[in-house]
């Protein structure tokens, strides 16, 4: 099930301000222009419907699981 929007935003800005960084410093560290971060912490877009690079950048900025903040739950490891 996936994340809803807000809850995705909130932990968005809880992990950038636990790392002591401002919006800017996420977009720049991710290589995006600050406004295309705060659409995300403002609830105008979806980091969930964002492209993969884009998404896996910003969870690497702010040390966020993908699976957790888009998700809400890790997946089961795929057995063959």
């Amino acid at each position: 099930m996936k994340a809803g929007k807000k809850q995705t935003a909130l932990k968005l800005r809880t992990a950038r301000l636990k790392k002591g960084l401002s919006q800017q410093g996420v977009a720049s560290r991710a290589g995006i222009h600050v406004k295309a971060y705060q659409r995300f912490e403002y609830c105008e877009r979806d980091i969930g419907n964002a492209s993969m690079r884009l998404g896996l950048t910003v969870c690497l900025v702010l040390d966020l699981d993908p699976f957790l903040l888009v998700l809400g739950t890790r997946p089961e490891p795929y057995e063959k």
